[in-house]
């Protein structure tokens, strides 16, 4: 096999480093003797290499060009499109048995740089979430297009879905819904599922030791109550504190509405880690926050990563109730489930998880649920797809 050609070819429209499934897929498959490159993409001044290699895996990134930066919408699509035909000649040039598309917008872009080629590599769908179905944005106007468009893209998502030799999604609920519209076989489900930590990792001091919550993730009120959290804890104890593991465009204005509650000194934002290190950090705290706004379908079709990373650090899960999130909690029996909406009805699922007869009940759950929630286990659902797509045992 040449320097430019490679059993996969895997393509998101992110910058790699934080995103713990393209990571953990692409080394899978190279683990399991294939070749396998990631295409992702950064901005302009970005300081990440252009090409390394991590994991087993190549990985190279589209650094976009300085073209449209100041562009606002609507114009910003012209922006995108530049930045599509980078991706696109980077594609072309790579000889591949298998295209592997990380969500819609990326499915889109590799759809386009499969046209007249010849012979067509294997072409596999990897819908994270429920794209079309996204949490609102701040902006009436911009809720509204994408409310006008969604049957469009419904239709293109449908086909090119329908053209995929396989399809993946994350959650069972997902993969009903995407096979029910649009007419494909049921998608195979590969969870997010994180290894727990071994008993060496365990033992290492944690730097949010003596931390009571943690929230793990992107700080955004987009699809998460994190507003209603902090008006929770305002109603809890001096003692519980709570500490956000992540980055986000929310942080100022959660510090603000912190700093008015007068529960700023009982609130630390820690920056983000390495995907492989999120859950030996998160393991100090007594409990993890995995509340989603069930304001959209994606948000109650699919487990967000917190919930996944707060098991394999052996955590307890205050968690909202959404379908897929309240399912997977109610199996393991590993924490209270609340109404997000409530600030009083998120404090007293925070006592429930706190209190010492139930952190002992739950973290046992929580042990048992580390047995069957592995990463291993969803890695080799990972390759049997692909090994039937190329029929090979």
């Amino acid at each position: 096999m040449g320097q430019n050609a490679y059993d996969i070819v895997m393509l998101v429209l992110n910058d790699v480093a934080h995103d713990s499934r393209v990571r953990r897929e692409a080394s899978a498959l190279a683990s399991a003797g294939w070749r396998v490159l990631v295409i992702g993409t950064q901005r302009h001044g970005g300081d990440l290499p252009d090409r390394e290699r991590i994991d087993g895996f190549d990985l190279w990134r589209v650094r976009y060009g300085a073209y449209g930066a100041g562009l606002q919408r609507p114009w910003r699509w012209l922006r995108h499109a530049l930045q599509a035909a980078q991706i696109i000649r980077m594609l072309r040039g790579v000889r591949a048995r298998a295209h592997h598309a990380h969500d819609l917008p990326a499915l889109l872009v590799m759809a386009a740089a499969r046209i007249g080629q010849r012979p067509r590599a294997r072409l596999v769908y990897d819908a994270h979430e429920l794209y079309l179905f996204m949490p609102p944005y701040a902006s009436k106007w911009v809720n509204r297009w994408h409310a006008i468009t969604r049957p469009l893209f419904m239709r293109v998502e449908g086909a090119l879905a329908r053209r995929a030799d396989a399809v993946i999604t994350l959650s069972e609920p997902q993969a009903r819904l995407l096979a029910r519209w649009y007419r494909i076989p049921r998608p195979a489900v590969v969870v997010n599922a994180i290894d727990p930590l071994n008993d060496e990792a365990q033992a290492q001091h944690s730097p949010l030791e003596g931390c009571m919550l943690v929230h793990i993730g992107e700080i955004t009120d987009r699809g998460r109550a994190l507003s209603e959290t902090l008006h929770a804890l305002a109603l809890l104890p001096d003692e519980i504190t709570l500490a956000f593991l992540g980055w986000g465009p929310d942080q100022t204005r959660l510090e603000r509405l912190a700093q008015s509650l007068g529960v700023a000194g009982r609130v630390t934002f820690c920056p983000p880690v390495p995907p492989d290190d999120v859950s030996d950090v998160a393991r100090g705290a007594r409990a993890a926050l995995a509340l989603q706004r069930a304001d959209c379908l994606n948000s109650r079709a699919g487990a967000p990563n917190k919930f996944y990373e707060a098991i394999a650090a052996g955590l307890p899960v205050v968690a909202s109730d959404t379908t897929d999130l309240r399912r997977l909690v109610r199996r393991w029996d590993v924490g209270p489930i609340c109404d997000a909406r409530d600030p009083e009805a998120i404090a007293a699922a925070v006592r429930e998880a706190l209190d010492p007869a139930r952190q002992a009940y739950y973290r046992a759950n929580v042990r048992r649920a580390q047995q069957e929630l592995t990463w291993q286990r969803e890695a080799e659902r990972l390759c049997a797809v692909y090994r039937t797509m190329w029929g090979k045992p």
